[in-house]
Order: structure tokens, then C-alpha cells, then sequence
């Protein structure tokens, strides 16, 4: 369906204009509120700009713009104009707002919706490796304005580069604009933050049932520091995946590619903690910080706090002053609340059907105990969600995901997780643009918030929107590098758009972090699955089916674990069995249209009466 309307469209030779704020998670927290007034001026700026020089807006997603012009020279004249106004405005020197921007020039399929290809990508890519104020362009770009520039406006060459995904070096300059600062660091092409593992603390209570609030504590440091300026984590289900294995800690490092390890043990009986931590180098094994804290169960929340403060101190990495009591901003002041809260989450991230039911009553108890705590609220959309889209879609379920995440939203509207949900909760409503709005406040409010970047993707792939799905999967997995489901959704979009080199290397690089993965955790189906379907995507089918069987032989009633089935199998035209695995994903209770109509991987069986009559039942 999707490859139909492709055929469709019309190449274009077009110059591709991105734009994004340099740290901007460290400005919204710096900010807070402000942010919001912040944002919308930088937009004005850019519009104002733009506008002027003939740009057409194809796209916004939390601080970034995507326009397209007709020419080079605009694209340079209107990127110099905002440069300019920004390094003049007061308001943006006091807060620190740089803009980096990235421009190319090249062919691009015009769609209903604007425009993409691969040198809509290399565009972007281009400007994801520049620096606050700086403005990147390709050697098409320049060969195009060297003799025709804007005044007070020059070129400087900055070499060549790989940019990511792509395999061929791009050849870039930068602008040179007279009257404000034109020095800046090599590119970023590589991560430079330290990065911290934050391991599940280890249960030394004498009730073995304490393992969620150990984890619990865990997670909440991983939050605390996530958005620590010059601070990179490692996802919680990546290092979670290595609990209880007997591993050196140089060998933690090395598996979850950290460059230093956070472990502790916990404590916990009656009200009555002792929590004891170690933060050690990876590479040398040598010990960097260490504590231990008796405290009384109600101080929790500072004493999390507190820990994350002491690494942040003894990697000598500034932490933001609004993020200290970031802790106790989310949580309830309740600690019996914050338990059944605990225990909810702990539930939720198993991810079947009977843990989310579990999980589900625990946030109820939460909320039973603490009548405003936006946290558990959230959680309660997330599950219901979930059951609507893999369980029973019923009107029950669909009304309870809407509350939740609206009284989420009315107890704590500054709060990103809170927008996330509700975003999630209006797309299986398909209130697709009030979702997209919820979406972009979440990412507003926390611009590094992988579920927002994530959940936002996958709205735009349920609606057959693929090039901005493939575009919000890049940006999660820029926050989220160790997570396999945002790159290997990304090469799905980039193969439903023709982009077969983006969709290979995606590919690949997907399935190096599955194999990562299943190393730590050989059991994870999301991951056998998406890896199967990678892997026979770029060839290797006897590996691919041997982890979809693996799959299969663990969970065989999954939902989703069927529906992938029934795409891998469509792939190799077996199309008996495709739809035998697209029926019974169906009765299964997974009932989303949208998959089923956008998803690239089902094109052999779309025309085939029994998936017509799958759609008919969905109506």
C-alpha cells in the first residue's frame, strides 16, 4: 500500500533546512516554566527568517524545524538572518540559546505531507553534528552560493566526515557570518559524556519480596541523573537485563558499553533503610565514590537525591541547580504510596498481559493511599492503554487510559511523563492531532524523555506518516542509544519509504544491539522478534526464523509476538501462514488499523480476501 502511493509521488531538487537547540534539555530544566515563552520566540525567529526568504515549513518536533526552499541562496541568507538575530537578542544571550542548522541540496519524493528521502536525511544528519550557532552545509550547498552570498557572509571548509547511517563521507563547510562568534569545537560525531550504568541495587532484607523497592531506588537515580548536562546513561532495561549474573564489574562496563558503574545494596526493615553504594570505573575496576546511608524510610526521596548528587560530584560533572530536588518534585510526600507505586512499575516493565493487570491494581492502591499523585495516575493510562491495544479494546478501557492521563495531566501539567501518557491514550482514540500536541509538550517540557520521542513515532507510523516516524525514532534513539526497538522501527519507516540504505544500516546496527541484548537477557521475545525480522529483511533467514521460533516456543500467545510473525513470514511470501499468524494475533486482542494498514512488511498479503476481512472487523 505504502510502496503504491510512493510510485506516485514526484522527485524534486530541493534544499533541505534543519534546526535544533544545542542542550536543550539543559535549558528547559534551567528555565522551567519560561521554557515555554523561551521556545515559542525562537520559533517566531526561525518563521520570521524563513518566511522572508521564500522557506516552506514542512515540520516541527519539540525545539527542531524541518523547511524546504527552492534554492540554496535562500536556505544560506535565511540561515545567516537567524544566526544573526539570535546572537543580537538580549533574551536569547541571557538564557544561552544557540541554534546549530544544517543545510544540503539534492533530490527529494514530494509527498501530501512534504518531502522525503535520503538527502532529507543527510540533512538532518548534518545538522545533528553541529555546535550551538554554528551553520553546516554540504559540498552541494557550497558549490551552489560560493559566488553568490549574502553579505558579510563567507565559507570556511570543515573536511570530511561520516555521517551516521551513511557510508560514503560528506564533504562540509561551514558559514563564516561577520559580527558574531565563528569558532567552534570539532563536530560531534561521537559521544564524549562519560557514561554511567546505574545496576538493579541488590535486596539484602529478610523479606525476598523487597526486590521492587531495591529496583525501585535504582530507577529513580537513573531518572535523577538522565539529564545531567555532560552525562550519559545507560537505559534502565539494559542494565536491569544483567541482574543477578556473576560478572566482574569490568565486565558490566564492557557489556553495557559504560565507562563507569554505579552498584548498592539495600537494607529495609520495618521504617528502618541502610542503603550502601559504589561507584566504580569500568575500565580499571578501581573505586571512584562510595557511601552508606542509614536513614528512616520517610527521608527516601532525599536520600536518592542525595546519591545522585554524590556521583554527579565525583565525576566532576556540572549538575543543573533545578534538577537537586528533582526526585521529590515527582514523587508523593507518602511513602506507603510510593511503595504500591513501586511495586506497579515493577510490573508494568515485564510487559504481559497479567503483569500489566498487576501492575494496574498497584497503581489504584497508589493513588487509593495519595488522591494527587500525577506519577501513579500516569501509570494507570499506560496500562489501560496497554490492555486496550493488546488485550480488550473495549470502550472501558479506552475511557479509563482518557481520565487517567487527563487527571495525570491536572495534578501535575509541568510534568512530561504525565503529556506522554496522554499522548499515547489520544492516538488509540486516534485524536491524532490533540495527540501530537500532548506529544510535543512532553518533549517541551523534557527534551530527552525517550517515551515521548518514542510513542510519537509510532503515532506517526500508525498513520502511514513514515518520514516523520522515521525522524522522531532517530531522535529517541539518540536519547536512548542502547534500545534496539527505536532503530529497528526506524529502518521499517526508511524501507516503507524506499530508503533501502538508511533501512539496511539501521538494520544492522539494531540487530548488534539485540545480539547485545540477548546476551544479557535470552529470553527478551520484543527482542527475538524485531531481530528476526531484521535479519531476514537483510538476508539472513535461517537466523532469523531460528529466533522467531525461539520466540515462539517462550510466549506463544503474544500478541504483538504474532503480529510480527505473521510480517516476517508475509516477507518470505509464506502467505498461509502469515495470515494463520495475522488471525490469531487478531484474536489475541491486537486491533490497531493502523499497523495493519502502514506497515510495509505485510505488502504480499494486503490484497488477500482474509486480511480484507481482518480490516472489516476492525471497523
Amino acid at each position: 500500500m505504502l510502496n503504491r502511493r510512493m510510485k506516485k509521488s514526484q522527485k524534486n531538487k530541493k534544499t533541505f533546512f534543519f534546526s535544533d537547540i544545542e542542550g536543550s534539555t539543559r535549558l528547559a530544566q534551567q528555565l522551567g516554566e519560561s521554557y515555554a515563552s523561551v521556545l515559542e520566540r525562537h520559533r517566531t525567529v526561525i518563521r520570521m527568517a524563513h518566511n522572508k526568504f521564500n522557506g516552506k515549513e514542512i515540520d516541527t518536533s519539540g525545539d527542531g524545524f524541518f523547511i524546504v526552499f527552492n534554492q540554496p541562496q535562500q536556505a544560506v541568507a535565511a540561515a545567516a538572518t537567524i544566526q544573526k538575530d539570535f546572537a543580537s537578542k538580549n533574551w536569547a544571550r541571557e538564557v544561552g540559546l544557540k541554534v546549530r542548522i544544517g543545510i544540503h541540496h539534492g533530490h527529494a519524493l514530494a509527498t501530501n505531507s512534504g518531502f522525503t528521502g535520503l538527502e532529507v536525511h543527510r540533512a538532518s544528519r548534518i545538522c545533528n553534528i553541529g555546535h550551538g550557532g554554528q551553520v553546516l552545509i554540504s559540498k552541494k550547498v557550497h558549490d551552489r552560493v560560493k559566488g553568490d552570498l549574502p553579505p558579510g557572509v563567507s565559507l570556511e571548509e570543515v573536511g570530511k566526515v561520516q555521517l551516521k547511517d551513511f557510508e560514503k563521507t560528506d564533504h562540509l563547510y561551514q558559514l563564516v557570518i561577520s559580527g558574531i562568534e565563528n569558532d567552534f569545537p570539532p563536530l560531534r560525531l561521537g559521544t564524549t559524556k562519560a557514561n554511567v550504568a546505574v545496576m538493579p541495587f541488590v535486596n539484602l532484607s529478610d523479606d525476598p519480596g523487597q526486590d521492587y523497592f531495591c529496583e525501585g531506588i535504582s530507577e529513580e537515580i537513573i531518572l535523577a541523573l538522565d539529564n545531567t548536562a555532560g552525562l550519559s546513561v545507560v537505559s534502565r532495561s539494559s542494565s536491569f537485563a544483567l541482574k543477578g549474573k556473576r560478572l566482574d564489574v569490568r565486565e558490566k562496563g564492557r557489556l553495557l558499553g559504560a565507562s563507569a558503574v554505579l552498584e548498592g545494596t539495600v537494607r529495609k526493615k520495618d521504617r528502618q533503610l541502610r542503603i550502601s553504594v559504589e561507584l566504580v570505573n569500568a575500565e580499571t575496576g578501581t573505586n571512584i565514590w562510595s557511601g552508606r546511608f542509614d536513614r528512616q524510610l520517610k527521608d527516601v526521596f532525599e536520600l536518592q537525591d542525595e546519591i545522585a548528587q554524590n556521583i554527579v560530584s565525583a565525576l566532576e560533572i556540572k549538575l543543573v541547580p533545578e534538577r537537586e530536588h528533582d526526585i521529590q518534585k515527582r514523587q508523593t510526600s507518602n511513602v506507603e504510596a510510593y511503595d504500591f507505586y513501586l511495586k506497579g512499575r515493577h510490573s508494568y516493565y515485564q510487559f504481559s498481559r497479567s503483569s500489566v493487570k498487576q501492575a494496574l491494581k498497584m497503581f489504584q492502591k497508589a493513588i487509593e493511599i495519595d488522591e494527587e499523585y500525577a506519577l501513579a495516575y500516569a501509570g494507570l493510562a499506560d496500562c489501560y492503554s496497554y490492555l486496550y491495544m493488546y488485550d480488550q479494546n473495549s470502550e472501558d478501557n479506552l475511557k479509563e487510559a482518557i481520565l487517567a492521563s487527563l487527571q495525570a495531566m491536572e495534578l501535575a501539567p509541568q510534568m512530561a511523563e504525565a503529556h506522554a501518557s496522554r499522548g499515547v491514550a489520544l492516538t488509540i482514540k486516534k485524536q491524532y492531532k490533540k495527540a501530537a500536541a500532548a506529544f510535543e509538550k512532553a518533549i517541551e517540557l523534557n527534551p530527552s524523555l525517550f517515551e515521548a520521542w518514542y510513542h510519537y513515532a509510532r503515532a506517526c507510523f500508525s498513520q502511514g506518516k513514515m518520514d516523520k516516524a522515521a525522524r522522531l525514532f532517530d531522535e529517541a534513539s539518540r536519547y536512548r542509544p542502547d534500545d534496539y526497538q527505536s532503530v529497528l522501527l526506524a529502518s521499517q519507516a526508511y524501507e516503507n519509504l524506499g530508503i533501502t540504505v538508511l533501512a539496511a544500516k539501521a538494520r544492522q546496527t539494531g540487530v548488534s544491539i539485540v545480539e547485545k541484548q540477548l546476551q544479557h537477557n535470552p529470553t527478551d521475545i520484543r527482542a527475538l522478534y524485531l531481530g528476526a525480522s531484521a535479519l531476514i529483511a537483510n538476508g539472513e533467514t535461517g537466523k532469523g526464523l531460528d529466533w522467531l521460533r525461539r520466540a515462539l516456543a517462550l510466549e506463544p500467545d503474544d500478541p504483538m509476538l504474532l503480529y510480527n510473525a505473521a510480517c516476517i513470514t508475509a516477507m518470505l511470501n509464506k502467505e498461509q501462514e502469515a495470515l494463520h499468524y495475522l488471525e490469531q494475533c487478531f484474536a489475541a486482542g491486537f486491533k490497531q488499523r493502523g499497523w495493519y494498514e502502514n506497515d510495509g512488511n505485510l505488502n504480499s498479503i494486503r490484497d488477500h480476501p482474509r486480511f480484507k476481512e481482518l480490516l472489516d472487523k476492525m471497523e
